[in-house]
């Protein structure tokens, strides 16, 4: 996912994943399975709870619905995806969240992107080596991510973006570093900003890769033009190879660098943590101007998922 992340968002995620692949069992055929009998023109929905606790939250209970289907009879083209999750927490906290993937025939185009709205909580601990003790803030916003592209040559993918963020923080922590309003984005900001994207993609599957290579550019140039609360820019790279080590484990790398420059607001500077990056961290327990890290990653299906031909959830 490109730009900042949510934590519920991956656990949501993680869970529904969960949820989804033991209720699917094998119904979606794999993305790479050319075969002619695949039926890949099916939309197929599933729904499926969501559930998750963490201290800013408490017990978090939810609903989702996840639809597959492919925009053509056509069995080389990728599936389609759109997916709708609401939630709400015993501290009467709530979000939307609504991710989908588009493939057109033969996947020349691809149009990824998400619309979502959180009344949620997060913890602070400052910028860069400025350390300050974990302080709690509200903060609601809608966000609109919108990513196109069109294939140019083989495997490779060039297009263009759109970022919309607007954040209202109507409470912080009384005596905390954010409530003092001396911190840029600590009285609302609003994020709009528009780039170029590229992708590279060789994987044998788009959902659980198992080989090849994802390696993907994005940029977002923020300015008042667009209704943006100031000026600054952010580019992001993303590199990840997949290979088998011996049936069925499978090796995952991924190497991520976020540069932001400008009047970065603090909830859109670079953050360390989440489900997908340096997990273990609470997603925002570091963040800064510039970040760049390395991960590697042991996977395999458990004996009870081995029927499960997909994934959703990948890096």
């Amino acid at each position: 996912m490109v730009g900042r992340q949510s934590i519920v968002r991956h656990i949501a995620k993680f869970i529904l994943a969960c949820f989804f692949l033991v209720s699917s069992h094998a119904s979606i055929a794999s993305p790479a399975d050319t075969s002619k009998t695949a039926k890949k023109d099916k939309l197929r929905i599933r729904p499926v709870p969501v559930i998750s606790y963490a201290p800013e939250t408490r017990f978090l209970f939810g609903v989702g619905a996840l639809g597959t289907f492919q925009l053509c009879k056509d069995t080389s083209t990728h599936y389609s995806l759109v997916a709708v999750f609401v939630a709400y927490t015993q501290n009467n906290q709530d979000y939307i969240y609504i991710p989908y993937q588009f493939y057109t025939k033969n996947n020349t185009y691809y149009i990824e992107g998400e619309a979502d709205y959180y009344n949620y909580s997060y913890y602070y601990w400052g910028i860069g080596t400025n350390r300050v003790p974990k302080e709690l803030y509200n903060v609601r916003f809608p966000r609109i991510l919108a990513n196109g592209y069109r294939k140019i040559a083989g495997n490779f993918y060039a297009g263009i973006d759109y970022y919309l963020e607007s954040d209202v923080i109507p409470w912080k922590q009384p005596g905390g570093e954010l409530s003092k309003g001396t911190i840029l984005g600590s009285k609302g900001s609003v994020s709009s900003g528009v780039g170029i994207d590229f992708q590279y993609d060789t994987r044998d599957s788009i959902y659980f890769p198992s080989r090849g290579w994802y390696i993907k550019g994005t940029s977002y140039f923020n300015t008042p033009l667009l209704g943006a609360s100031g000026n600054f820019q952010r580019v992001i790279t993303d590199v990840s190879y997949y290979t088998k080590l011996a049936k069925p484990l499978i090796l995952a790398l991924n190497e991520h660098t976020q540069l932001c420059w400008g009047d970065v607001p603090f909830n859109q500077l670079s953050l360390v943590g989440g489900s997908k990056g340096m997990r273990g961290y609470y997603l925002g327990y570091y963040r800064d101007d510039y970040l760049t890290y390395f991960q590697a990653e042991a996977r395999l299906h458990l004996f009870w998922l081995r029927c499960i031909r997909g994934s959703w959830i990948t890096w």
